[in-house]
């Protein structure tokens, strides 16, 4: 019997499910065992890793559910459109992967070259910015849960954009920019701010040193796709 590449697809969510429940009931059931005060605190870190895990698969097991459901529902429910379907999750795919232009609410943050006197035989690079001042506040705005990041109109894909010192400018996606850089970012607009304007970030260090740093909240901002070349090293 030759199988359509519906019921392939279903087929493997199916068998990747329920690898996923029995990693769950083995989690679940590796024993009880009774530990002293001393080795409750050794493990202490372990366990909580553990939690951590189980719940990412619980959240995972719940997540193949429902695109079991939804795949068994395309398939027998005769009013739903199955190439409607699938275009929907191609979009959404893309977008995780950086491919669409995005727009919500977030931030705007200028950031540039500080203009202080500098301090007798002090270094000139103390008041400018370099890539991984950049690379760190990326990573804060992550950190706070930002969807989408832009610095000066290139998106920043994780694991594909390169940010790179060159001189007195910055290489973003091969494309070269000086300053000032202009970083956009979605998500929730209280948590991004605070990113970049809480006592003791690494935007807080940068101020201290002279470099500017400048962060306004926005209810619009457009994020590009990502126009760099995507290739893969190990996947077939």
């Amino acid at each position: 019997m030759k199988w359509s590449a519906k019921k392939k697809r279903i087929l493997a969510l199916t068998v990747l499910l329920g690898v996923l429940i029995a990693l769950q009931f083995k989690t679940l059931n590796s024993g009880v065992k009774y530990l002293s005060i001393k080795e409750m605190y050794t493990q202490s870190i372990e366990l909580e890793s553990q939690k951590s895990e189980l719940t990412q698969l619980n959240s995972k097991v719940e997540e193949l559910r429902s695109q079991i459901d939804a795949y068994q529902t395309a398939k027998e429910d005769v009013q739903v459109d199955y190439e409607q379907f699938l275009i929907n999750e191609i979009e959404a795919t893309k977008q995780i992967a950086g491919l669409t232009k995005l727009e919500g609410p977030g931030v705007v943050i200028i950031i540039t070259d500080g203009t202080r006197e500098l301090i007798e035989n002090e270094d000139p690079a103390n008041i400018i910015v370099h890539d991984l001042d950049i690379r760190a506040m990326v990573d804060d705005l992550r950190n706070a849960g930002a969807e989408a990041i832009a610095i000066n109109g290139q998106r920043v894909v994780f694991n594909k954009s390169n940010i790179q010192c060159t001189g007195p400018t910055i290489k973003i996606n091969d494309q070269v920019f000086a300053p000032p850089y202009i970083i956009e970012a979605i998500g929730d607009r209280r948590f991004l701010e605070s990113a970049i304007n809480a006592p003791g970030s690494f935007s807080e260090d940068l101020r201290s040193w002279g470099v500017f740093v400048e962060v306004n909240t926005s209810i619009s901002v457009t994020i590009p796709a990502y126009e760099g070349f995507v290739s893969y090293e190990f996947l077939n």
